[in-house]
C-alpha cells in the first residue's frame, strides 16, 4: 500500500466510531513479520458504506490459508451476520479454510440466533480478551478520581508524596529491561526487543513508553497506543521494588492524564481475568473505576466447508496462540 492508501484505511477505521488498533495498518505491519498477510474490505450495501474490516491471512499449506479479523468487522451490531457472510464469499476465492472474528460487540440472544443462521459458531479458541475495563477520560480529573476505589486514590496520592517520578521515554531498551524484570519475577513470557522495535516503527508517535522512577531507579513501565478517541495499555508492569511507595498506581494515573491531554476519551486496560489465575491483576485494575465491557467472544465460520473438520482437530488452537 502507498502512504496515502494507508492513511485512507486508518481514516476509515476511525470513521466507524469504534476504531481498534488491531484493525489498523500498523498492526498489520507488525503481524507481517510472523507470516500474516492483510486484506482489507469495505462493507457496503445500497445505502452506502456500512463499515470495514481488516482480515489477516496465514498460509497453512501450499495453497491453503486461514483468516482472522482481530476485533473486526467494524460495523453495527445487527449487520454482523451479513458482514460475515459477505467476507466468507470473498475469502472463498482463495482456498481459505476458516474465518475467525472477535468483534467488540455485546452478546445477545437475537444476535446469536442470527449468527447461527448465517453458519457462524462460537469458537472454543479465542485470541483477544472477552472482558476489559474502559475508563471514561471525558470527565475532569477530580471526577475520575472520585469514581476510583478509596484505596486506589490513597495509593496515587501516597506515590505523589513519596516523590515517585513519571516520564515518557523513547529508550526502548530501557523499557524492555524493566518488562523483562517483571516477566522473570511473575514467570510469564514476553516478546523480544525486536518485536517492540516493530511496534515503535509501525505506530510512531501514537505509541507511548511511560516509566516510573524512584531515586533514579526504574520501577514501573507502560506501553500505550492510541487511535482516534481511544487508547490501549498493551504491556506494562511493576519491578517489585519500592512497593511501599505504590509507584505503579501513579504511573497508570499519569498515563490516563497524558492520554486525556492528547484527546483520548476511552482508555482500555486491555483485558480482565478469565479465571482465578489473574484475579489479583483484575482487582488492581478495577480499583481505577470505569466500566467493565463484555464482548461476544471468538466466532468461527467455515469458508471451505469440506476442509473445516480437519482444521477443527487441533491446528486452529496452535494458530490462535501464534496470532496473539
Amino acid at each position: 500500500m502507498t502512504d496515502n492508501e494507508e492513511r485512507y484505511w486508518d481514516r476509515l477505521v476511525r470513521e466507524t466510531a469504534r476504531p481498534h488498533l488491531l484493525q489498523s495498518v500498523g498492526w498489520a505491519q507488525v503481524k507481517a513479520a510472523t507470516g500474516w498477510r492483510a486484506q482489507r474490505f469495505i462493507l457496503e450495501d445500497d445505502g452506502g458504506r456500512r463499515g470495514c474490516v481488516q482480515v489477516l491471512r496465514k498460509r497453512i499449506g501450499p495453497s491453503l490459508s486461514v483468516a482472522y479479523a482481530p476485533r473486526g468487522p467494524l460495523c453495527e451490531d445487527e449487520r454482523l451476520p451479513d458482514a460475515v457472510s459477505a467476507l466468507r464469499k470473498e475469502l472463498a476465492r482463495d482456498w481459505t479454510v476458516s474465518l475467525l472474528i472477535d468483534p467488540e460487540i455485546p452478546d445477545s440472544e437475537t444476535l446469536s440466533r442470527a449468527l447461527e443462521s448465517a453458519g457462524v459458531r462460537r469458537s472454543p479458541v479465542y485470541v483477544q480478551p472477552r472482558r476489559t475495563l474502559l475508563i471514561d477520560l471525558s470527565q475532569d480529573p477530580d471526577a475520575m478520581l472520585a469514581t476510583m476505589r478509596k484505596k486506589t486514590r490513597q495509593y496515587i496520592h501516597k506515590a505523589e508524596r513519596a516523590g515517585v517520578a513519571t516520564e515518557e521515554t523513547t529508550d526502548l531498551a530501557r523499557f524492555h529491561r524493566l518488562l523483562t524484570t517483571v516477566a522473570e519475577r511473575d514467570r510469564f513470557g514476553i516478546h523480544d526487543l525486536g518485536y517492540f522495535a516493530d511496534l515503535v516503527e509501525a505506530f510512531g508517535d501514537t505509541l507511548h513508553l511511560l516509566m516510573a522512577r524512584i531515586d533514579g531507579e526504574d520501577v514501573g513501565a507502560l506501553l500505550v497506543i492510541r487511535m482516534g478517541d481511544r487508547a490501549w495499555e498493551l504491556f506494562g508492569g511493576w519491578s517489585g521494588t519500592h512497593g511501599e511507595s505504590r509507584p505503579f498506581y501513579l504511573l497508570k494515573w499519569r498515563s490516563m492524564l497524558k492520554m486525556k491531554q492528547l484527546g483520548v476519551r476511552r482508555y482500555d486496560m486491555w483485558g480482565l481475568a478469565e479465571g482465578d489465575e489473574l484475579a489479583g491483576v483484575e482487582n488492581f485494575k478495577l480499583g481505577f473505576g470505569g466500566d467493565v465491557a463484555t464482548w461476544i467472544g471468538a466466532l468461527e465460520t467455515p469458508v471451505t466447508g469440506f476442509l473445516f473438520p480437519l482444521w477443527r482437530l487441533g491446528a486452529r488452537q496452535r494458530l490462535a496462540a501464534a496470532s496473539a
